[in-house]
């Protein structure tokens, strides 16, 4: 039986995320207080006992469908359901239970799903059978940081605390982002026919685990303009998860804030035309079912 969870089901769900996915409790704790509600939640069950599980997470796209084609609009907001943490306990496996917690979601919502397959194998080997669609491709790209040969790396402890950056010889201020001025910035930095618009509470935990990853947020004010910067560590790599900054002024910014890092990785929307023009730095991070084609920007997901 499929239903929606409830509060009664937390342990058990949260013992399905350790089994499937080894992550630390800390971060599922931490998850599950900034955003589990149990009506994003569908789960299946035979006699009482948990058998697999999905969080179906809202978000919106920004879409206009008329005679088949999607038409840029200014302001019409579809539904969408985001699929995370999508598990079955090993021992219910290669019975069709995530392919029908699927189907129920699409049922239940009424909305199309996006998903991110964790692996290569998925697309072909699970999605695609099931009427996913590959919709969203982001661009990486590598770059290498100078040593930070004037300014030590900011502070993040001080994280309330703002400072004085030089970008392109321009001062600028960077400010700690919060997760109101980060919505309010990201929509009008993205805002076209499919961009993926997440609730605030979903970027305020995404915006604290990318602190806790030796990061952070970021707004950055100069030139009559404010710009964002979000990115993690790992290892010696800074990884930007998401910025509006130019490839050049992220990289002066970085060398202040993560001089440590010897590199970074710049993530960045894909244009129609980079499809075939740069195809060794396109990456697939997104597919869906029950959306028309778009030109989409999923981005700042929970991964």
């Amino acid at each position: 039986m499929i239903r929606p969870a409830d509060r009664q089901s937390v342990p058990e769900l949260k013992r399905l995320w350790k089994e499937c996915f080894a992550d630390e409790d800390a971060y599922i704790d931490a998850f599950y207080e900034a955003v589990y509600e149990d009506q994003d939640v569908l789960l299946e069950e035979e006699g009482g006992m948990l058998m697999g599980a999905s969080f179906f997470l809202p978000g919106k796209i920004l879409a206009e469908q008329k005679g088949g084609s999607w038409q840029r609009t200014d302001g019409r907001w579809k539904d969408i359901r985001y699929v995370y943490a999508l598990a079955v306990f090993p021992q219910y496996r290669g019975h069709g239970i995530a392919a029908r917690l699927l189907r129920s979601a699409y049922e239940t919502y009424g909305a199309p799903l996006i998903a991110e397959p964790a692996e290569e194998g998925l697309v072909s080997g699970f999605y695609e059978p099931l009427g996913f669609a590959k919709s969203f491709y982001l661009e990486k790209n590598q770059i290498v940081l100078p040593a930070a040969d004037k300014k030590p790396p900011y502070d993040l402890r001080a994280a309330q605390l703002q400072t004085e950056l030089s970008v392109a010889g321009s001062s600028c201020t960077v400010v700690p982002a919060e997760a109101e001025d980060y919505c309010r910035i990201r929509d009008a930095a993205f805002l076209k026919r499919g961009y993926v618009r997440w609730p605030k509470r979903h970027i305020a935990f995404a915006i604290q685990e990318h602190r806790g990853s030796g990061g952070g947020a970021f707004v950055i004010k100069g030139n009559g303009r404010e710009d964002i910067l979000l990115y993690f560590i790992d290892g010696q790599t800074a990884v930007v998860t998401e910025t509006t900054l130019s490839d050049q002024a992220a990289q002066a910014v970085l060398v202040q804030l993560a001089g440590q890092c010897e590199g970074a990785v710049m993530t960045r929307q894909v244009k129609a035309r980079g499809m075939q023009k740069y195809p060794q730095s396109l990456f697939l991070v997104g597919m869906s079912y029950g959306l028309e084609p778009a030109e989409g920007y999923l981005n700042l997901t929970l991964d």
